[in-house]
């Protein structure tokens, strides 16, 4: 986790305060638990088919750290497999414009055009 006032990575998990420019993280600490948490709410709730409680954990999830990738990315997928692919695609986007390298959205996007030129949809 980095620093949210000067960006310096957060090696000490016991600080409630950037060694680098002396800011309070602990509110951030406890957003970033909270984001987890949902996530990982949203993740169980998905593996078990309730796919509308899992949009709502993990739309809750973005709600506290809206650079959670892993929510973001599967917040994409469980719209995809309700059907809303627009709003699936738009969370994919979203993910890679927030982290262009090393990010499975890339994988879904690709793997979705090509199943539309499979399907003769494109």
């Amino acid at each position: 986790m980095n620093c949210m006032n000067c960006g310096a990575f957060l090696v000490d998990k016991d600080l409630d305060y950037c060694p680098k420019c002396g800011c309070n993280v602990l509110i951030q600490k406890k957003v970033d638990y909270l984001s987890r948490k949902c996530y990982n709410e949203g993740l169980e709730k998905a593996s078990v088919r309730d796919l509308s409680g899992a949009i709502s954990c993990l739309k809750q999830s973005l709600m506290y750290n809206k650079h959670n990738i892993q929510a973001r990315n599967l917040l994409g997928l469980v719209y995809f497999e309700t059907g809303e692919v627009v709003a699936a695609l738009s969370e994919w986007v979203i993910s890679k414009n927030l982290q262009p390298s090393r990010n499975l959205a890339s994988e879904y996007y690709v793997c979705f055009i090509f199943l539309c030129i499979r399907h003769k949809i494109l």
